[in-house]
């Protein structure tokens, strides 16, 4: 009868030990969110990506955070802002940053607070659409930008923080959402549905002890872009923000909008999945509306 006992105690404890690890290695992942990811050297040596008139730059944000990014000038006076997610610097956007200085536009790729070389803490949310203001603020101080020509791009969480900040300023006249969750706690709730509750709730616990800001979901707010167009992507396979969640951001957005969900496309992959075509339907989308 001991034996048993003992058998049961052991088989309890290993099950406990095993449940304890899943549900600190959910709280780990999430938590990679919000912790620096360190530069790529590319980021520093911004000569090796080979784009003509691509060059380091700083510029600060209200509260005097220094932010880390690059700079190609505008050849066309139009210029677009990328927004890179999490677990990555301003280098995540090279084929973008890339092929929209080729069509000529002016493009400001920078490390979104606290992460890459920049300083501050990441929340992906209020530090990031202040971030995203002082890059306007120093895009429509340029001789070779007009102010009425600019827009922004954003992937994943960046497309979450741009579309707040598009809302908030209207600087901002045109704007391309690759793979925006519609709200944060709801897609991570299904990113780390794995186990259940046991990785939902950690990952949850994760979110809000790092700061996650939770004000203007973008399934709430999209709509008041409008009359600015929109152009939303997401990929056919994608498992993390999966296309309800892209469909959902297109119903909840006003005209003129667009919409694009990438055969083959997985998280933010489109450029590795549909290069050519990617490249051809975003240039295409800031020439029609911040040229014409």
């Amino acid at each position: 009868m001991k034996i048993a006992v003992y058998i049961i105690v052991a088989a309890v404890v290993v099950v406990a030990l095993l449940a304890l690890r899943i549900a600190a290695a959910s709280f780990r992942a999430e938590r990679s969110d919000y912790v620096r990811t360190a530069p790529r050297a590319i980021s520093a040596h911004p000569e090796r990506a080979q784009i003509p008139g691509l060059a380091e730059i700083s510029f600060k944000d209200a509260s005097g955070i220094r932010l880390a990014g690059w700079y190609v000038p505008s050849r066309n006076r139009a210029a677009v802002v990328l927004a890179h997610g999490t677990g990555a610097d301003r280098s995540a956007m090279l084929f973008e940053t890339r092929f929209l200085a080729d069509a000529g536009f002016g493009v400001l790729a920078f490390d979104m607070p606290g992460q890459g070389a920049s300083e501050g803490r990441s929340r992906w949310g209020v530090p990031e659409r202040q971030a995203l203001r002082a890059a306007l603020d120093w895009l429509t101080a340029r001789a070779d930008v007009d102010p009425r020509r600019i827009g922004g791009l954003g992937a994943s969480m960046g497309a979450y923080v741009l579309i707040q900040a598009a809302v908030l300023d209207p600087r901002l006249r045109a704007v391309a959402l690759e793979a925006s969750p519609n709200e944060v706690v709801e897609q991570n709730w299904l990113a780390s549905a794995d186990w259940g509750l046991l990785t939902q709730v950690p990952n949850y616990l994760a979110l809000r002890a790092y700061g996650q800001s939770l004000d203007m979901p973008p399934k709430d707010v999209i709509g008041r872009v409008a009359p600015r167009p929109v152009f939303i992507l997401g990929g056919e396979l994608d498992a993390m923000v999966p296309r309800y969640m892209v469909m959902q951001l297109f119903a909840a957005a006003g005209e003129p909008k667009e919409l694009w969900i990438v055969p083959g496309a997985h998280h933010v992959d489109y450029a590795l999945v549909a290069g050519g075509e990617y490249r051809k339907r975003v240039t295409d989308f800031f020439e029609r509306t911040l040229l014409n």
